[in-house]
């Protein structure tokens, strides 16, 4: 969805692309924008380019960008609002905090195919049907906005990103009016839409849906779901003008192949050891240690088990009350990642077992309500999930059984046998 090139193709290497994946984890990565704001005549062309997924997280669900094209002056620009500098002040922190701001940048288009070649990348052109008036609002808008004081934005992964900045460029740069042909619309909430795309990268999707909260999963209107370049594409040439242009009525021209996909370098290969393999392990492992695991055991069993997730807990508070990613608020997967299990823990190494019992029938409540709300909670959980929520019920029922029911020794009787 964003733009990734600092460095032309002689430049790229095997060492520098792991440091460009290490260093854009949730898929950010940008290239320094270069020349003034060009001149553009009258011929101009206006174009939405879009660009296949790639084989990594940060290139997983593809790319948007404007292409403006004018044999006149022999300019051929790309626009691109994926972008954003590592020279930053506080990156990082501002890069968490989700106060990181993008920019408007532009680079040659030979040059941004010749990068996505290198990938094996796709790249489809859709030219914009504009009457002239509506080219130069379109190209002074992009002029304007290219500006130092213009170009930064304060990005949103599902409300302000580099495609739905290019919708935003049409539906107020072109007076006419819009009409959306709905008949390709079907229901999905915006974590609905991601899942296509990572289908073969189960673990990038678990870490997806652990960080989303209720805000992912609310159903995304036809106009919304143009934050993935996918459908800000079909969506678009699903747009009418309300007054055609030379008898045509779709706001894009037909669909023109500037790059072919390479499926060998582009493909993702689904990994052997999934999440749900993972934690069915784990499941199968605590319950052989419940049953017949000794206490030593079962303990460090537990602060692995419940340890985790507590620190995942405490990392999901903080994106939600700490951070300005709103759609990370409202997180129920702190039902069994719940920042609580430190307690629990803490009982545990000082050999409290009754305190750390007692813990443990708390936590043992958030995790039925998880597992009886499984399906109808407002939020949608990955299903890899739920054999670690079973593991993680069954230590906890292990523990607050042995103090609300301990089992009593029984004696014989006096003169028994």
């Amino acid at each position: 969805m964003k733009s990734f090139y600092l460095w032309s193709a002689n430049q790229k290497s095997t060492a520098l692309s792991r440091f460009k994946i290490l260093f854009v984890l949730l898929s950010l990565f940008a290239f320094k924008a270069e020349a003034q704001a060009p001149f553009f005549s009258s011929k101009s062309q206006i174009s939405l380019i879009t660009c296949s997924p790639g084989s990594e997280l940060y290139s997983v669900f593809g790319h948007s960008a404007i292409r403006v094209h004018d044999t006149t002056s022999n300019t051929d620009l790309i626009f691109n609002y994926g972008v954003f500098d590592f020279n930053t002040p506080h990156f990082y922190w501002k890069f968490i905090r989700g106060k990181l701001r993008y920019q408007l940048a532009i680079q040659r288009t030979d040059d941004f195919v010749r990068a996505y070649a290198m990938e094996g990348r796709s790249v489809k052109e859709e030219k914009l049907q504009l009457t002239q008036s509506e080219k130069r609002r379109v190209i002074y808008f992009l002029r304007k906005n290219y500006r130092p004081e213009n170009r930064y934005y304060l990005y949103d992964f599902f409300y302000n990103n580099c495609s739905t900045k290019i919708w935003d460029v049409a539906d107020e740069q072109i007076p006419a009016e819009l009409v959306f042909d709905t008949s390709v619309y079907t229901r999905q909430s915006f974590r609905e839409m991601l899942e296509p795309y990572l289908e073969k990268a189960p673990w990038s999707k678990l870490g997806i849906d652990l960080l989303l909260g209720i805000p992912a999963d609310k159903i995304a209107t036809f106009e919304q779901q143009m934050y993935l370049p996918d459908y800000l594409s079909r969506n678009m040439s699903h747009t009418l003008r309300e007054e055609a242009i030379g008898g045509k009525e779709k706001l894009l021209g037909p669909e023109q192949v500037i790059l072919e996909r390479d499926p060998r370098r582009s493909g993702l290969k689904k990994p052997f050891f999934t999440p749900l393999l993972v934690f069915g392990l784990v499941l199968v492992v605590s319950v052989g240690i419940t049953i017949w695991g000794s206490r030593g055991t079962k303990r460090w069993l537990d602060v692995f088990l419940a340890g985790l997730p507590a620190l995942l807990g405490v990392v999901l508070l903080f994106m939600w009350f700490g951070t300005n990613h709103q759609q990370m608020d409202g997180n129920l997967n702190l039902l069994w990642a719940n920042p609580l299990g430190l307690i629990f823990i803490y009982f545990l190494l000082r050999k409290s077992p009754r305190l750390a019992g007692w813990w443990a029938g708390v936590l043992l409540v958030f995790l039925v309500i998880n597992l009886a709300g499984w399906t109808f909670l407002p939020q949608q959980f990955n299903l890899a999930l739920l054999p670690l929520v079973f593991a993680l019920a069954i230590r906890g029922a292990d523990h607050f059984l042995a103090v609300c029911c301990p089992l009593r020794r029984i004696t014989p009787l006096s003169g028994v046998k």
